[in-house]
């Protein structure tokens, strides 16, 4: 089955949450209680988050973390890519291709191809696109809703 882990399911949820409000500052406690996620797993997430460039922190009281850039600006292959790494269907569509068949297989094209199109598709979904469900019902995780402002 083709998935996409918890954390970057998560990952997507704590960026649209700080996109709700994207001129404040949430801190990692706040933003844990706001979408029902335990403290440790958000400070993960953020950390990865923070590495990729794709939040940016603020330190000492008041401090917390923001988006980078605009909501339109983040792609859900920027978001992917930072938690899962690069896209790779198959071993061949990896950057270090690894198989042992690669000489021999004639499907290896085919995936590369597949692999472009889900990578392509991920680079056209920006985190505002995601998000435009939100006007007409609330975000939530596992059923819960998520408070704006917590």
């Amino acid at each position: 089955m083709l998935r996409i882990s918890k954390l970057t399911d998560y990952a997507t949820v704590i960026m649209s949450y700080l996109a709700l409000d994207a001129k404040n500052v949430f801190s990692a406690a706040q933003i844990s209680r706001a979408i029902h996620l335990s403290l440790p797993t958000v400070s993960k997430i953020l950390k990865i988050l923070l590495e990729a460039q794709l939040v940016i922190s603020f330190r000492g009281t008041g401090g917390g973390y923001q988006l980078s850039r605009e909501a339109h600006e983040i792609t859900l292959a920027q978001i992917v890519s930072a938690l899962e790494g690069n896209l790779a269907m198959t071993e061949c569509c990896s950057v270090d291709n690894a198989c042992a068949l690669d000489s021999l297989c004639t499907l290896k094209e085919n995936w590369k191809k597949i692999n472009n199109i889900i990578l392509t598709t991920l680079a056209g979904v920006t985190l505002k696109s995601m998000m435009q469900p939100l006007k007409q019902a609330s975000l939530s995780l596992k059923g819960i809703p998520i408070v704006k402002g917590f």
